[in-house]
């Protein structure tokens, strides 16, 4: 009896160990695969010093902008750029008609020529009656002497009255003359002042059409990239439209608001990180340039520049971005190696040894530097986050933690 009691039992363990079972009298033997376990590598969730992060909405802006237009006004004939183009200062963009200013500025030239003229004609008859006074002075004193002499003979009585009253009209004649030279200085002086103004007017107006000419050649006013264009082949631009603008974008300004209450936290000079795209993102090396002086009257907020290099220049204005400036005040943060993420914005997840287990979490997570992510929620701290093959495991999967 002993012994058939054992051997009843050697079959039953023997049977359990098969996964012998009988149903309705029938006998069915399964095998029972030992599971497969996933070798991993872990790593510790760990608090780590984070320097305080102030973030912000932002938008991209050109650091410089500057209006395409003409000082003069004529028929558009030749349009030599297109919106996205790269200019630089001084290049040539858009040509206007131009005959109708030379036409001018041969008229100009030849009234300069004749008021030239004048002027060496005056100038000649200056020098005439300048002449000519010289001689009507020496007559004078002739005339003068003449009639002294005469005067003393009549006095004498050794000639007639006639003698002496016909002495007396030559000195009055004589003085006459005089008088004359004079006044034909005076006139030629003025006319030399006459044809001297007229040259000034004419050099003037040949200046100002000179000019006119030049800026018949419309170019870029700065350096950087075209924009809104709004010109055309035939069309007339007036004095000061717009016919486009060009935008430098290197560097770039990202545009952002700043609540009063975080004003103390910002200076000019201070870094920060400025953050493009929702996908594929990428990060910026930035500057506070500006924050203005007052805030928005209305939304209380106060603009603030944080220049970009953008020397690449693959930024460009209107883009949205994220602005992140570190502050002064530091706190302590959850962090795990980025190679425990998985998945996409706005749905990350890592995976937690949980004694030989993965188990899934969804986190949030916040900062990624230095190969540290910021753990928001889902992981605390002490955790053994699995850091490789977390894109095939599953959750509830076996692991074996490995350490090389």
């Amino acid at each position: 009896m002993t012994k058939m009691r054992v051997l009843a039992i050697v079959i039953v363990l023997a049977l359990a160990g098969t996964g012998v079972t009988t149903i309705m009298g029938k006998t069915e033997k399964t095998i029972e695969a030992a599971p497969n376990k996933v070798s991993v590598k872990v790593s510790e969730a760990k608090n780590v010093i984070k320097n305080s992060t102030l973030s912000y909405k932002a938008s991209l802006e050109a650091s410089q902008e500057g209006i395409v237009s003409g000082k003069v006004g004529g028929k558009v004939v030749q349009v030599m750029f297109e919106n996205g183009q790269y200019v630089s200062q001084g290049d040539t963009l858009i040509k206007l008609d131009d005959q109708d200013i030379k036409n001018h500025i041969a008229s100009s030239e030849a009234k300069l020529k004749a008021s030239e003229s004048q002027v060496t004609s005056s100038e000649s008859q200056l020098v005439s009656s300048q002449t000519g006074l010289q001689k009507m002075q020496l007559s004078v004193d002739n005339a003068v002497r003449t009639y002294d002499r005469t005067k003393e003979l009549f006095d004498g009585g050794a000639i007639s009255m006639v003698e002496l009253e016909s002495a007396e009209t030559t000195v009055s004649n004589a003085k006459s003359d005089l008088e004359s030279a004079k006044a034909n200085i005076e006139t030629s002086k003025a006319s030399i002042k006459t044809a001297q103004a007229n040259v000034t007017a004419a050099q003037v107006d040949l200046k100002i059409l000179t000019n006119s000419l030049a800026d018949t050649i419309i170019t870029a006013p700065l350096t950087g990239i075209i924009d809104e264009k709004s010109v055309s082949l035939g069309q007339y631009a007036n004095v000061g439209a717009a016919l486009g603008k060009v935008k430098t974008i290197s560097p770039i300004y990202a545009v952002i608001e700043v609540d009063q209450n975080d004003m103390s936290s910002l200076k000019i000079g201070q870094s920060a990180k400025v953050k493009v795209g929702s996908i594929d993102i990428n990060y910026y090396d930035g500057i506070i340039k500006s924050i203005e002086a007052s805030a928005d009257a209305t939304s209380r907020v106060f603009r603030c520049k944080v220049e970009v290099a953008n020397l690449d220049q693959t930024l460009k204005p209107g883009i949205y971005a994220n602005v992140d400036i570190v502050g002064d005040q530091t706190s302590e943060v959850i962090a795990v190696t980025t190679d425990a993420l998985s998945g996409n914005q706005g749905n990350y997840t890592v995976f937690v040894n949980d004694e030989g287990v993965a188990r899934k979490r969804i986190v949030s997570i916040g900062e990624i530097a230095k190969g540290l992510v910021e753990i928001k929620d889902g992981v605390k701290k002490g955790d053994s986050v699995i850091i490789t093959n977390v894109n095939t495991l599953q959750d509830g999967d076996e692991v074996s933690v490995v350490t090389e």
